[in-house]
């Protein structure tokens, strides 16, 4: 039999168990549940409850009475009386009990009325706990009406709106925006390590761990943003976390002449050994160039000028002539060093910008020489495929299509070329075309259908706010759709951040706050997450208006009890 305890997450959770509850249904008279120590039927409440709603309930009452309800059950059994009104659809109610981030116990319940359904799953789920009523007390409750995706998520005492497992933002503003500023940054900074100054990739918010390894692409974009805030905000307390973090980079570079790789970054770093992993990426060697030309601009210290320089020879011993990029070199079980020669159109895309910055940071031609080799590699495949491109690991997708418009866009700014700059925002236009319009899909609104995860969101906010800027400095007035879907994408990754009201499902609340989870079955936070995230939200927060920015209303509670 399925174990549903197993299944961690509502949305996914609520939906096995209705499954399975209907291929068994013919059954359920036969036999009850032994581990339920109460008669159902002398459970439900003595009063039957309306089947439509009173004028003054609306969603934000109506969860709080479900919550209300659902904490008594479980402290003091059956209600004696309950006027909850009952949707005339069928009900099947799922009631949950989080504690320490994990699903401690579950009940269900198809009954009709709401009253006794959430009696009879509540009972449930407190006959399969272990917790004590002082622990319990402590609990987190999730009452989700699973055939009418209605859910309530208990949070100090209230009910907050739960869809599908995730807690929605309907409103995006100015003050909201500056508050997941500050929680992001206290984020980036808890996961640098405060020994060897690098940055893990994942942290488990399940379980409270970091994984055992520190990543340069994930240092030099922490580095990157914590330089954006600096410029920001002039907070001194932050130059300490970046020096500590950058001399991490240095030392993550292949600095033996006379290995392969030469002037290359190592991708991370074994934090159980302090090994490198013998592996040489294009695409963490080109983004370390942005962080390290920032840092050069910043402290004039001529180290950072000398290890960007040094990456970026290796970057073009990576090159064809033609322009192509092999994106990986790695060391095999063998202990020979061999390249990965599959195209990825981030990695190309990462090249070329790199290439493009840092003719914009020497002068040096030979940068420009060789992005412009790179650019025409990736203004054939556009003429060939169009904009919305992919590459031998992705089908077409908005993150590969992105990287070339943002690489091709550095490239323009370089070489000065007008015509390539409005065929980036040719292509910019057409990626924004792609945008999921959905306002009363809290999910899907403001995404790509091809991008679902924190990352790929962030990354677009990420190169949508670069253009709007330049948009806005070259044309100004002209750049609303640039910032409406930035707006949009703001909403989802507030969404996707972890605060203290939904992070039921975190070990440890303190630690996951302001990370920004995968997707709503993968709730690991990805540095790279957050750290794209920050960035628009840092870039843009001086150009957005102090009203608020966009409001998704909830449909009226009356639209439950009239559900087909």
């Amino acid at each position: 039999m399925l174990d549903f305890k197993r299944v961690e997450l509502p949305a996914l959770r609520s939906g096995l168990v209705a499954i399975w509850l209907s291929a068994i249904a013919p059954f359920l008279g036969a036999c009850q549940p032994a581990d339920i120590d109460a008669d159902p039927e002398a459970e439900a409440p003595a009063a039957a409850a309306s089947s439509q709603p009173s004028a003054a309930l609306d969603n934000a009452s109506f969860r709080d009475q479900l919550i209300a309800s659902v904490r008594q059950i479980a402290s003091s059994g059956p209600l004696a009386s309950c006027d909850l009104p009952s949707p005339t659809s069928p009900l099947f109610v799922v009631v949950s009990m989080y504690y320490g981030g994990k699903l401690e116990a579950q009940g269900t319940s198809s009954r009709d009325e709401l009253c006794a359904a959430l009696s009879e799953a509540t009972l449930e789920a407190r006959s399969r706990s272990k917790l004590d009523q002082d622990r319990m007390s402590r609990a987190r409750f999730v009452v989700e009406l699973s055939n009418h995706k209605y859910g309530a998520i208990e949070y100090e005492g209230r009910g907050l709106e739960l869809k599908n497992g995730i807690m929605p933002v309907r409103t995006v503003s100015k003050a909201a925006l500056a508050q997941y500023i500050d929680a992001g940054k206290k984020y980036l900074l808890r996961v640098i390590d405060p020994r060897l100054g690098g940055t893990h990739k994942y942290y488990q918010a399940a379980d409270d761990n970091l994984e055992p390894r520190l990543h340069t692409i994930y240092t030099a974009s922490t580095i990157y943003t914590l330089l954006a805030l600096y410029e920001h905000d002039h907070d001194e307390a932050l130059r300490e976390h970046i020096d500590r973090a950058a001399e991490f980079l240095l030392e993550m570079q292949q600095l033996a002449p006379d290995q392969p790789g030469y002037g290359g970054f190592f991708y991370s770093l074994d934090t159980t050994h302090e090994q490198p992993e013998p592996r040489l990426v294009v695409g963490t060697t080109s983004k370390t160039i942005f962080t390290l030309i920032q840092l050069h601009e910043l402290t004039q210290d001529p180290k950072y000028m000398r290890s960007a320089k040094l990456a970026a020879s290796w970057l073009m011993s990576m090159q064809s002539p033609d322009g192509h990029v092999t994106p990986e070199l790695h060391q095999n079980a063998e202990g020979e060093w061999e390249p990965v020669e599959r195209e990825s159109m981030l990695y190309t895309g990462q090249v070329l910008s790199a290439l493009s910055r840092m003719y914009l940071a020497t002068k040096d031609a030979t940068y420009l020489e060789a992005a412009s080799r790179t650019a025409g590699v990736m203004l054939a495949k556009i003429e060939a495929e169009g904009c919305y491109l992919g590459d031998e690991y992705r089908s077409p997708n908005p993150v590969s299509s992105s990287w070339t418009i943002l690489s091709l866009f550095d490239y323009a700014r370089a070489s000065g070329d007008l015509e390539l700059r409005r065929k980036v925002y040719a292509c910019t236009d057409e990626l924004l075309s792609r945008q999921i319009h959905k306002p009363e899909d809290t999910y899907r609104h403001g995404r790509w259908t091809d991008s679902m995860s924190s990352s790929g969101s962030g990354w677009m906010a990420e190169v949508l706010a670069v253009l709007y800027l330049d948009c806005e400095a070259t044309t100004p007035g002209s750049c609303d759709r640039y910032r409406d879907a930035i707006v949009s994408l703001f909403r989802l990754l507030m969404q996707s951040t972890y605060t203290p009201e939904n992070s039921y499902a975190a070990a440890n609340p303190d630690m996951a706050n302001g990370g920004m989870y995968w997707s709503p079955l993968d709730r690991r936070v990805r540095t790279d997450s957050v750290c794209h995230a920050m960035n628009a939200y840092v870039f843009m927060i001086d150009h957005l208006p102090d009203e608020v920015l966009l409001e998704l209303p909830e449909a009226p509670l009356e639209t439950l009890f009239n559900a087909p």
